[in-house]
């Protein structure tokens, strides 16, 4: 919980439609806590220049936290943010321990909270999440539900 707090805390995730849109959203991409890492090897990711990884960062980077934070920049401009350079040791580091302040971190850096505040449609958010609706009734489904609990 404390990681959460912290969370919704410094990235400012703090009305009811931006917890809700985050809580949904953060369900489906994890199955509801379960994952915290992404499942594939994360090769694919090798010598991704936008994700400044060399030939063999891939596995290392994959994708960590609830909503999954990817890449050697992304999880060095982490480690600056949050002051602790331990998560340059990689997914098996970051994903036990901010698996909230990762999702909250890329939530931030992409505007997600200025996105909430207009209101949008779950189609919408999940489209700025996953680059596509993959899941798109589970997400609603998990959005109907944190309507009743985040007011």
């Amino acid at each position: 919980m404390n990681d959460l707090n912290r969370c919704l805390s410094k990235y400012g995730i703090n009305s009811a439609i931006r917890v809700q849109h985050f809580m949904s959203q953060c369900a489906h991409e994890s199955a509801k806590g379960v994952y915290t890492k992404e499942l594939a090897s994360g090769k694919a990711y090798n010598n991704r220049k936008d994700l400044c990884n060399g030939p063999t960062d891939g596995p290392k980077y994959k994708g960590a936290g609830f909503i999954q934070m990817t890449g050697k920049c992304n999880y060095q401009n982490f480690a600056n943010s949050i002051g602790d350079q331990n998560v340059m040791q990689g997914v098996d580091y970051v994903a036990p321990r901010y698996p909230w302040s990762s999702a909250g971190f890329w939530w931030y850096n992409n505007k997600m909270n200025a996105l909430c505040d207009t209101f949008p449609t779950v189609e919408v958010v999940t489209k700025k999440v996953n680059g596509g609706y993959n899941g798109l009734e589970q997400r609603k489904k998990y959005f109907a539900e944190a309507q009743g609990i985040f007011k």
